[in-house]
């Protein structure tokens, strides 16, 4: 039998609060479900999670076309003594033009396998930049963040989507562990070092990939089944292609993402 995974919108903070209240009144797992639609009769299901067999895969490259932009050194304004060398990874182009940090997801993937639901995703606060600069995440996931710098530093959680904001203050050493609720694109800054700023691109499904600095990816266990596939980059923007998936078959498809006119060259 598929599992249904709950899509709430703007509900889902709640949700999760009083689902983990029910949790820890032990109520079983049938229990649980009615208490939660009774309270919310307004959930979606949004995503079935099943058992795919002899599923699809699809790789592929993300490269830019043309002349590589030449970026801008970052403004370091604060702690500057400590705060050296920091890298602008508005745009890293690897060998053969292949571009990190871009993030490629399955669009309207209704049915496929499980959210790894016990999987942490960690933004850490090293040398005055995050990192990693880009990461992809499914809803119902956590973020942990942490500081291994000795000076403080926040995570200002600004969200496209339905999940509220937050700031957590991370003094050195302190961790702290935020939910994932709501799809959508994920934008973290420091306001203490404004130059600082990292990325989460956070699906109903795991269906999606973070280039590597080769600008390769790969995705695979997909349905048999006609999809649209997504690009995303902070500062060359977005790019969509269909794509079959074959039960068993290897797709390859490429991306070639050209450099917006107000980026300085």
């Amino acid at each position: 039998m598929p599992r249904k995974r709950l899509a709430l919108g703007g509900m889902r903070i709640a949700l999760l609060e009083v689902a983990m209240k029910i949790k820890t009144a032990k109520l079983g797992g049938v229990g649980l479900a009615l208490s939660l639609f009774a309270i919310f009769p307004v959930a979606l299901f949004a995503y079935d999670e099943i058992v795919v067999k002899n599923g699809a895969t699809i790789r592929g490259v993300v490269k830019i076309d043309g002349r590589v932009p030449k970026l801008p050194p970052l403004q370091i304004t604060k702690y500057k003594e400590f705060c050296q060398d920091v890298p602008n990874e508005t745009l890293v182009v690897g060998p053969g033009q292949g571009v990190r940090y871009a993030v490629v997801t399955l669009e309207g993937i209704s049915k496929g396998k499980a959210v790894e639901q016990e999987s942490m995703h960690e933004l850490d606060n090293v040398k005055c930049r995050f990192i990693p600069h880009v990461q992809a995440a499914s809803v119902g996931q956590f973020v942990l963040f942490k500081n291994s710098d000795p000076i403080l530093h926040t995570a200002h959680g600004m969200f496209t989507g339905d999940q509220p904001q937050f700031n957590v203050g991370l003094f050195p050493g302190r961790v702290s562990r935020k939910p994932l609720v709501a799809p959508g694109l994920v934008k973290i800054q420091c306001e203490v070092h404004p130059w600082m700023s990292a990325y989460i691109v956070v699906t109903d499904h795991p269906y999606h990939a973070v280039t590597d600095a080769y600008g390769e990816y790969l995705i695979n266990d997909i349905p048999a089944g006609s999809y649209r596939v997504k690009v995303w980059q902070e500062g060359l923007g977005i790019q969509e292609k269909t794509f079959e998936a074959k039960a068993g078959a290897t797709t390859k498809l490429d991306f070639a993402l050209t450099a917006k006119p107000q980026v300085k060259k």
